[in-house]
């Protein structure tokens, strides 16, 4: 007994410490957990890749974390239910040298709440607005797949979507704005800049404070400095890589015979370019015959894969690939992150960037008018 009684008075010294050294506490509750159920602090680096930091044990429903941050960094708290190994449930926090209040509820279709500095308060509150708007989405969702669904149902479904995307777009723009000068905000920009205006990402990049231009930081910056330099009214840059043929082509081969040029950053892997595709093939067929013109840059990696997806797709229009994948040296040029992407060319310069959908047309009209 005076053992358990020693280590936990240790524990209780090493808490004030931190704390008064400038540490962190993070004052947790599960509620539904049980006793014996583990949470920990972890950092996730990629897809699937969990660092654990600290593991505590639920004791009546509690839990806390203790330590210090040189700098303010963004951690995952993960339940982990002690009788049914497959139960859990993360939340993302700001960790930094503060006190930290988590509400974890390890019921399904709950969010967790997290407080005690402006990062983790800001995040809480857009957590909430996401988790409404997914709710709304499942619900779009739902009528886009019911195949009794009128065409008319569908389309409708479709442009709430849309617009419930453009919403989602504002909030997060809004929230990366107000929370820029801390973790928060700068975490989302690293997560969300491909969905924004290049030269909002652009002016937000200059606003980051030395301590967070961490490598995702010079990256964007690195990655958005190229794209104003393939920014609407700037010369297009030329992209030279092999047909499915094997035979070299460049951009500028195919934009020497067109009025104007699409270049079309696309793979056979992506789904929303082939959801993508019959917009883009639609304004090939309706204005090939003014002097559009298409030419495709594949992130590919496999031939194969590539050459089939031409064929599924009925691509007509010529097509050329290093077969890197990410690495897409043409991409790069570019400032591609993101996929399907696409640049319009106009008498040697670019006059647009990534206009999809009905746009593609209503874009191709103006521009072939003289």
């Amino acid at each position: 007994m005076k053992k358990l009684f020693s280590l936990a008075a240790l524990a209780l010294m090493l808490c004030v410490a931190a704390c008064q050294n400038g540490g962190y506490k993070v004052i947790g509750t599960a509620t539904g957990a049980e006793n014996g159920d583990t949470v920990i602090l972890a950092e996730v680096r990629g897809m699937f890749e969990v660092d654990t930091l600290q593991t505590v044990v639920v004791k009546n429903g509690k839990f806390t974390f203790t330590g210090t941050q040189d700098t303010a960094a963004m951690r995952y708290v993960i339940w982990k239910s002690n009788a049914n190994p497959d139960l859990s449930v993360a939340t993302r926090i700001a960790l930094e040298n503060a006190e930290i209040t988590v509400k974890l509820d390890t019921a399904e279709n709950t969010i967790a709440e997290v407080s005690g500095t402006p990062a983790n308060d800001a995040m809480t509150e857009l957590g909430k607005t996401e988790f409404e708007m997914n709710k709304k989405a499942e619900r779009i969702f739902d009528v886009l797949q019911d195949t009794t669904a009128t065409d008319e149902a569908k389309a409708n479904a479709e442009k709430e979507l849309n617009q419930l995307q453009d919403q989602m777009i504002a909030k997060y723009t809004e929230f990366i704005e107000q929370n820029i000068t801390n973790v928060a905000g700068i975490d989302y920009l690293t997560q969300y800049a491909s969905m924004l205006d290049d030269a909002k990402v652009s002016a937000l990049l200059e606003l980051v404070p030395e301590t967070f231009k961490n490598e995702r930081i010079n990256k964007l910056v690195e990655v958005y400095s190229i794209k104003a330099e393939t920014a609407v009214g700037k010369p297009f840059k030329d992209i030279n890589a092999n047909t499915p043929e094997g035979t070299e082509l460049s951009v500028s081969e195919v934009a020497a015979q067109a009025k104007v040029l699409m270049i079309d950053f696309w793979a056979s892997w992506c789904g929303p370019c082939r959801q993508e595709m019959p917009n883009v093939k639609a304004a090939y067929d309706k204005f090939h015959a003014q002097g559009f013109d298409i030419i495709g840059v594949s992130l590919d990696q496999s031939a194969d894969a590539w050459k089939a997806a031409i064929a599924d797709l009925g691509i007509v229009w010529p097509q050329i690939s290093d077969l890197k994948g990410w690495e897409c040296e043409g991409a790069a040029l570019y400032g591609v992150r993101s996929i399907p992407a696409t640049v319009l060319i106009k008498d040697g310069k670019i006059v647009a960037r990534d206009v999809r959908g009905e746009e593609i047309a209503t874009k191709l009209e103006e521009l072939l008018k003289d």
